[in-house]
């Protein structure tokens, strides 16, 4: 008699069973599913710095908000909490400060920008993108490092709209909804 393996039951995590894991590995939450997530490469911390300089000048010049990167939990949805990721960089306008908490944001940022990597292009393209249009992210970037673009998106009547693709040798700003009069281009924000 030949018996069948049964079938594997996936463990429905939320974020308190997330803040239990200490084994040093790093990890988001996407529809309840733990995974864990690659360290990022020099070539992408390079974008991630970069990216921050430029939001984040901006934001102080304009006194707009606050810029965070990762990793800083952002948990998308109370009161399950089981999405809970960590963008690359976060933008918070001044009228929503009241999200951000000692150890996380509780609720979605204005802006998500994610870097793209070999480990994580499919997810941030897929599943994440998904959950910050779900939850009311009011606009959603993807730099992609081996393409070297950067694609903006705003949430449509039923998924994103990309508003832009702004490749390298592009002379034009990156247009922002959510950081109107932003002086970045492309060029600005890839390496030499």
């Amino acid at each position: 008699m030949v018996t069948q393996p049964a079938e594997e039951v996936k463990k429905f995590y939320t974020y308190d069973d997330y803040l239990k894991i200490d084994d040093g590995n790093r990890y988001e939450l996407i529809e309840g599913e733990l995974v864990l997530t690659p360290s990022p490469g020099t070539r992408h911390q390079l974008l991630v710095g970069r990216l921050f300089k430029i939001i984040d000048q901006y934001a102080q010049r304009t006194g707009s908000g606050q810029v965070f990167f990762a990793p800083l939990d952002v948990v998308l949805d109370e009161p399950v909490k089981k999405n809970t990721f960590q963008p690359d960089i976060i933008f918070i306008s001044k009228e929503r400060l009241g999200i951000i908490e000692e150890t996380r944001i509780n609720g979605a940022p204005d802006l998500v920008v994610e870097v793209l990597s070999p480990g994580t292009i499919r997810r941030d393209r897929g599943r994440k993108s998904r959950q910050y249009f779900k939850s009311g992210v009011r606009e959603f970037w993807l730099v992609d490092p081996q393409e070297r673009l950067v694609e903006v998106f705003v949430p449509g009547e039923k998924d994103w709209q990309r508003t832009g693709v702004y490749e390298e040798e592009d002379e034009e700003f990156i247009a922002s909804t959510v950081l109107p009069g932003l002086e970045a281009r492309a060029r600005d924000i890839f390496p030499v």
